[in-house]
């Protein structure tokens, strides 16, 4: 029971670190999520027979990467083409990788706790590139109203990330 609550605890704290670390190599979030709920998988699997590696947290990012390499090589075997330019970023560093994704999934997850309507205007704009006059108009308000939901989740979002920048300094 132990070992399958901690399967479930490196779940609940790295799945969506780990989704963010596989789509910069496949470059498509859906394939992604399967590539990390299969590794997860296999690491409940394996578990089950001795227990978890002493590093989870590592083993499962390597399991996720290799993973994800062997899913890039099946496709550029399946396609016969070059579509899977993403093998360049075997060249990078790893370990900034896991950083650079973690951080991205910490964004991720401050952007779920915004407001429902400042959450949609600031994705609509960022993430979508819409211009404000579009947003303004899809959603039925004003420019104003875009533009002080956008500033607003700029501020909350600035405002949350120097609180965990000062949480990790005091570590």
């Amino acid at each position: 029971m132990q070992r399958q609550m901690t399967i479930e605890l490196l779940f609940r704290h790295n799945y969506r670190a780990l989704c963010m670390y596989a789509v910069h190599f496949l470059g498509d979030i859906d394939m992604a999520e399967d590539v990390v709920m299969d590794c997860f998988v296999r690491l409940a699997e394996k578990s089950g027979d001795g227990g978890l590696p002493d590093s989870p947290k590592s083993y499962i990012y390597r399991m996720t990467r290799n993973a994800c390499l062997d899913a890039l090589g099946r496709l550029r075997h399946d396609t016969g083409s070059a579509a899977c330019a993403n093998l360049d970023i075997v060249a990078d560093d790893d370990t900034t990788l896991q950083e650079r994704s973690e951080r991205e999934a910490r964004l991720w997850s401050e952007i779920d706790k915004l407001p429902t309507m400042c959450r949609r205007v600031f994705l609509m704009s960022k993430r979508d590139g819409k211009r404000n006059t579009d947003i303004a108009l899809a959603l039925g308000i004003s420019i104003k109203t875009v533009e002080a939901h956008i500033h607003k989740a700029y501020t909350t979002l600035r405002g949350r990330a120097a609180a965990i920048y000062m949480m990790l300094l005091s570590l």
